[in-house]
Order: structure tokens, then sequence, then C-alpha cells
């Protein structure tokens, strides 16, 4: 995904909106920003130059690494420690770390496959000049002219980067895949001042006033604001999420406690399972000729009153579910 082309395409959408709206930029109180999480981009801090372009959550070149990290001594050994500490404590904090995997969907192993293939980004690694970024932080910072490195705390907490039981990113995972932390940027609640646009971009400043993850941000807008509350998102894959309160929950069976949002003093965590594979499993049975358009769907379940017991569950890059 290229990374100037998605700023210009952003700045065009919003101001074709305006247009649309016979709205004035210097009529908009706040701009808000919700994006695909994990996607990322890594720059210089100098020159604000791109080290390369967005790498999707959907990337997969860091299978192997994942694979051969999962069974590493450091990190069989982090479980097996975490075993011992939550036997010890109860503390929920270490029954998640007990069953820690890293995953394609996460941002740790793709960023160190960016480190281990691209020799400048790695050099200026060392020197501290390079700034990490998802979607919404490169669109903040671009929006700005360069003055705010951001990103919420709903987005940080997908990353596997970000520790939700200590509300800051981890000191763990940074110093388990061996890279610095001085390029993640500054965690902020969803809600509150990210910045103000430069004046030139869409005619005058608009201030940048809440962040959220999408599916976060899907929780928020279908207001599921009690505890026990849920929601399914089906689009490029299945992502069912779940309100466990001021609580984050922990999982022996593998799901990570994410933060739904932080407005001021009000704290709200997530579980969330999911499926990579749900619009990209309609492409591909049309890809091998099962029918011909999507319309054709419905046509097709109908055609027979059931199916005498056999579920097909579209999970080719895996499930995470409890």
């Amino acid at each position: 995904m290229d990374e100037d082309l998605f700023y210009r395409q952003f700045v065009d959408v919003v101001c074709d909106s305006l247009k649309d709206a016979f709205v004035k930029a210097s009529q908009v109180t706040a701009l808000g920003i919700s994006m695909q999480r994990n996607t990322f981009i890594t720059w210089d801090r100098e020159t604000g130059k791109p080290f390369h372009h967005f790498i999707a959550w959907r990337d997969t070149r860091s299978d192997d690494y994942c694979s051969t990290w999962n069974k590493c001594i450091k990190v069989r050994l982090l479980r097996a420690m975490s075993t011992f500490l939550y036997t010890v404590t109860r503390n929920d904090r270490f029954l998640a770390s007990s069953v820690f995997y890293f995953k394609n969907q996460t941002v740790p192993m793709r960023l160190l496959w960016m480190h281990d293939h691209i020799p400048e980004l790695r050099a200026r690694m060392l020197q501290g000049q390079v700034m990490f970024g998802t979607l919404e932080t490169w669109l903040v910072w671009k929006l700005t002219g360069g003055e705010r490195h951001v990103v919420d705390v709903s987005s940080a907490s997908g990353t596997l980067l970000y520790d939700p039981f200590m509300m800051k990113w981890s000191t763990i995972v940074m110093s388990l895949i061996g890279l610095p932390s001085d390029i993640l940027p500054e965690v902020r609640d969803t809600a509150g001042h990210f910045g103000t646009t430069q004046p030139e971009v869409f005619g005058a400043p608009i201030r940048i006033m809440a962040m959220a993850g999408d599916q976060q941000a899907g929780m928020f807008g279908e207001c599921c604001f009690g505890v026990g509350d849920v929601k399914c998102t089906m689009g490029t894959g299945t992502f069912i999420d779940i309100n466990t309160g001021g609580k984050p929950h922990a999982s022996v069976a593998g799901l990570y406690p994410l933060v739904g949002w932080k407005i001021k003093d009000e704290l709200v965590y997530l579980a969330e399972g999911s499926s990579s594979d749900t619009g990209t499993a309609i492409s591909w049975a049309q890809s091998i000729g099962l029918f011909n358009s999507v319309e054709e769907i419905s046509k097709l379940i109908t055609s027979v009153e059931n199916t005498d017991g056999v579920f097909f569950v579209p999970s080719f890059s895996g499930l995470q579910v409890e």
C-alpha cells in the first residue's frame, strides 16, 4: 500500500465530503480518525522519508519468523516463568503471558522482518532516527506537518507491543525482539487533542479530537457500553468482540485483552476472537467457479434444505477463538 497515495486519497475524501455537505473547513469542530489496526509504516525522523510502504496486517512474509520465535528458548522461558508466577500470584497479567504467541496479524514479527531485511532502516534505528506508526499515526503526523507522533490506546493495544495490564508500551516484548522503544509514538486517550491539521491541508485548521482502532470504534458505534455486550463485524475477516468492563480479560486459550477505549477516567476492555478470512473466502470460492457473482450465494444457500451436518469454516489463516 503506497503511503503517499493513501494520504492524498484521505485528504481528497475529506475535501469532497466537505464540498458535498456545503461546509467549509473553518466550520468543522473536530476530526476523528478510525483505521484498520496493525498496518504500519516506519520513516526517518529527520527527513520524513518512509523506509518502506505500509505493511498490511495480512502480510505473510514473517510466517517463518513467527514459527521460529514461538519455538525459541526465549519465548518458551517467558511462558514457563509466567505460568509459575500466575500459579503463585494469580495475577491475570501472568496468565495472559503464559500463552504468549507471536502472530502475523500483530506487529512484532513483521516489524522485525523489516528491520532484518532493510539495511537503511536497521542503520537509522541504531542512530535513534526511526519513527514507527500505524495508519492513523502516519496520518496525524502528515496532517500536523510532522508535529505529532501519537497513537490512541485502543490501536496501540492491538499491536502486541503494548501491555494493556500496565497501560504502557511493553518493555518485555521490545526487549525480547531486540528493538528500541524510542521508535514508538506517544500513547493517548481515545478522546482528546491529538493535534491540529495544517491550514493548507483542508483550507483551515481542524482539531483532531479522537482516534480509535476499527473494531473498537465499531463497538462504541454500536453502543456496546455494558459488560457482556457483543458485536460481530464481517469484512475481510470476522471479528467478535465482547465488552469485559474495567478489567482486562486473560484467557488460557490465547485471547489477549484489548483496550476498547479510554475517555478521561473511563477505561473499557474487550476480549476479541477473530478469523482472518471472510470476504477473502468468498473471493476464493468465486475464483474456483462455485459462483460467478456474490449475488448468487443466497440462491445456493436456499437450494438445499440442510447441509447434512457439514460445515465450512473459512479460516485459511487460522482462528483466534476461545
